[in-house]
Parts: C-alpha cells; structure tokens; sequence
C-alpha cells in the first residue's frame, strides 16, 4: 500500500465527513490495512491532512492557471462564464474541490493558521491569474471599469458561488449564479 492511496482514501473522506468526521481507523479500513499501517507513510493524523492540503493547493493552482491559458483569447465574458460554470459543474463529482471548500469554511481549529495561508495564498495567485486577463480585456475595450475593480469583483462572485455550493445545493447554487452573472456582466462590460 503507498502513501499515494491512503491520501486518495483520505482525501474523499476527508471532502465528505471532514477533519473531525474522518477517522485513521476509517481511512485504514477503506483502503485495507490495519490504522497502525498507516503510522509507516505519516506519523499522524495531522500530518496525513497537511500532505493533502498541499497536493490540493498546488493542484487547484495548477488548474486555474491552466485553464486562463487555454482560454486566454476567448472573450472574456466566454472565459469568465466557463470558469464560473466549471467550478459548479466539478464541485457534483470532484472530491479535491470539495475538498477545498470545506477546510476553507470548516478548517480544524488547531491547523487554523496553516490552512489560512494556504487560503489567502490561493486567494491572492488566482486574483492575479484572473487581474492579468482583465488588464487584457481592458485594452482590448471588452470591458469599461479598472481591472482591479473587475477582478476582486469577480473574486467575490467566485466566493459567494463556494459558499452556495457548500451550503445551499446544486439549485440554489444555479439560481445564484445566474443572477449574480447578470449582474456582474453588465456592471463589467461596455
């Protein structure tokens, strides 16, 4: 058994039940060892966490960046609609997503600070990502406010998309976004 696999078991109980719902003994069963097995790849809970918390910044960083570069020369209201539309089509089948969105909202308290840098650090690499395709927009005359202004509003939009994803469901969550969409759009564009 590798540490590959007790991280992927992990991590999809982790997004469903969790720092405090996910048991070692729970983690151990689903991959079919015994809980002291796990103590030879990481010498805790803790540190089983924070291995999985890592791969997923780095991976969700990856992503946002990969996805702005295959989408760059796209309008910007085509690439920013397809940004927002695969965050909530991912969020129904990808545990690292959910993943991510429960330690941002439900971060265990004594791994507070660590996981808030990680946090504001995603924050703060994906707003540059996405100010850098609004500096664009704004030369190309797609768009008639700062993009500052448009990029921590669309960070907010993003946010507030997570939060309904999490808390309010799949219908909320469409609802949601397509008035806040609406709203945005007309607010950015010319």
């Amino acid at each position: 058994m590798s540490s590959e696999n007790i991280k992927q078991a992990a991590l999809g109980l982790f997004a469903s039940h969790g720092y405090d719902g996910t048991s070692l003994s729970q983690i151990a069963e689903q991959v079919g060892m015994k809980k002291q097995s796990i103590y030879s790849h990481f010498k805790g809970k803790d540190e089983l966490f924070l291995e999985i918390v890592d791969d997923t910044y780095q991976i969700e960083i990856t992503r946002e960046k990969e996805y702005l570069n295959d989408h760059f020369q796209e309008s910007l209201q085509d690439c920013l609609r397809k940004s927002l539309r695969g965050y909530v089509d991912r969020y129904q089948f990808d545990n690292r997503l959910k993943f991510w969105l429960r330690v941002s909202f439900f971060p265990p308290a004594h791994l507070y600070e660590q996981l808030n840098q990680y946090i504001y650090n995603y924050i703060d690499t994906v707003d540059s990502f996405y100010l850098e395709r609004f500096q664009h927009a704004l030369k190309e005359g797609e768009m008639a406010i700062s993009p500052e202004t448009a990029s921590l509003a669309f960070s907010s939009l993003s946010d507030s998309i997570a939060v309904e994803l999490v808390f309010g469901g799949e219908e909320r969550t469409e609802r949601k976004l397509a008035a806040a969409w609406e709203v945005f759009w007309k607010g950015i564009s010319k």
